[in-house]
């Protein structure tokens, strides 16, 4: 199904309708100038037909031909179509030099009153249209038939004529209407497409809201936008703040929990911290998707990826302070992420800190655009992973050192963010010896 534009969906009606009327309008002005040039001809048939009624008064006696016959010129030419006849007793006394040699066919015609014309075919076998008058002339009463005609073809000549100039007219008539459609959807859609330019502005995270005067049509809209903007924003952090009170009221209690298992005995110590550890690790996970799943599409959200590194970069150094790592951000750049500072905050931060753990001194990051995607690249100088190891690590709880302080969950946690933002997690040898963390996002 072809899906098309208001714009085009406007101008394709408006247009149509414009023609439609256009052709109605043509149709029923070129009718009223046919009737109107057929009694042109009529009037002027019946004209010539009283020169020859007053012609035929003044025949005498046995007199046939005409003394003062019609004087139009065409009358003259021969075959015209403008003839005239007289007959008496079916018998021809008098015709116009047009007709030569020829008759009028009148067998087909009937004598009427008034001005009547009839349409019958001449000699040549183009119809004419004709106008008869039976009269009684003379001492002796003669009755006589008159008859005079015009050529159909004057009619439909003057009618073709005017229906072409007609045609030009109306077709610039037509495109003017038309142009005049378009320029007026243009103006009369400018602030749907202002609406659309704003919601685009809140998509990439250049605005928050709809702003601008807009018509009183199309105000509510805006506004009940707006409203739902705020509402999905309010709902947004009430979830995130009952998110971090679900966590914070379960882990307490599991510390106090692991802090009185200290006291038990082995066994059941190793029992319970086990169990403890499992429930920690599934709050976690599920705490994160849902986090990630009610945010990972907010209309608007976008974060400077450089912000968020400078923060973890402060906030590590800090706690590598006595190995001196030293945290390399040079190639971040202008790149954005899609989504949430606080999401992209515990992407980055887990693989930076794992970073950091590892490396002998320097941790790099780095991110551009490719394809449409925005790619970010942590890396260090560290010991790496051998090859057929990193599907272990990617495992939730896995660690391939246990001396490393942690629970294996980071790299799990960055993938259930990932998977839910639609972006991938792949892992390999840094150039710099160590592991490169490569983050493939959708772009901007």
């Amino acid at each position: 199904m072809i899906r098309r534009s208001l714009a085009s969906r406007i101008i394709l009606l408006s247009g149509t309708w414009i023609l439609m009327a256009l052709v109605g309008t043509a149709a029923l002005l070129m009718h009223y100038y046919s009737d109107h040039i057929e009694r042109h001809y009529d009037a002027h048939v019946f004209m010539h037909l009283e020169e020859l009624v007053t012609a035929s008064q003044q025949l005498t006696g046995d007199q046939k031909k005409l003394a003062n016959p019609p004087s139009d010129p065409r009358f003259d030419v021969p075959g015209s179509g403008w003839y005239w006849e007289v007959r008496h007793n079916g018998h021809v006394l008098d015709r116009s030099i047009s007709l030569g040699r020829s008759s009028l066919d009148l067998s087909k015609l009937q004598v009427v009153e008034g001005r009547r014309a009839q349409v019958i075919e001449g000699p040549d076998g183009q119809p004419i249209r004709a106008q008869v008058i039976e009269m009684d002339v003379g001492p002796k009463g003669k009755h006589l038939l008159l008859a005079v005609t015009a050529p159909m073809m004057g009619i439909t000549q003057d009618v073709i004529d005017i229906a072409e100039h007609m045609a030009v007219s109306f077709l610039f008539l037509a495109a003017g209407l038309i142009v005049a459609v378009i320029i007026q959807v243009r103006i009369a859609l400018k602030p749907v497409k202002a609406i659309s330019k704003g919601i685009s502005d809140i998509h990439v995270g250049t605005a928050d809201k709809l702003t601008g005067e807009f018509p009183n049509d199309v105000q509510p809209l805006v506004d009940e936008l707006n409203n739902l903007l705020d509402h999905n924003s309010v709902l947004l952090r009430r979830a995130r703040n009952q998110m971090g009170d679900l966590a914070h009221s379960i882990k307490n209690p599991l510390t106090v929990i692991n802090n009185e298992a200290q006291n038990m005995d082995p066994k059941e110590r190793k029992l319970i911290l086990d169990q403890t550890d499992a429930i920690a690790s599934s709050v976690d996970h599920h705490l994160t998707r849902a986090r990630a799943f009610g945010t990972g599409n907010v209309l608007g959200s976008r974060s400077k990826i450089k912000t968020v590194a400078e923060d973890l970069k402060f906030a590590l150094q800090r706690i590598y302070s006595e190995r001196n790592v030293e945290i390399d951000l040079d190639g971040l750049g202008e790149c954005t992420f899609r989504g949430e500072s606080q999401d992209l905050e515990e992407i980055l931060g887990n693989l930076m800190d794992n970073a950091c753990k590892w490396a002998d001194r320097r941790v790099f990051v780095r991110c551009w655009s490719e394809s449409g995607q925005t790619v970010i690249v942590v890396e260090d100088d560290g010991p790496g992973i051998p090859e057929d190891k990193i599907g272990r690590v990617l495992q939730r709880g896995q660690r391939l050192d246990e001396t490393k302080q942690g629970h294996g969950l980071g790299l799990g946690i960055v993938q259930d963010l990932l998977e839910l933002y639609g972006g991938k997690l792949t892992l390999g040898r840094s150039g710099y010896g160590g592991l490169a963390a490569e983050l493939i996002l959708p772009g901007n």
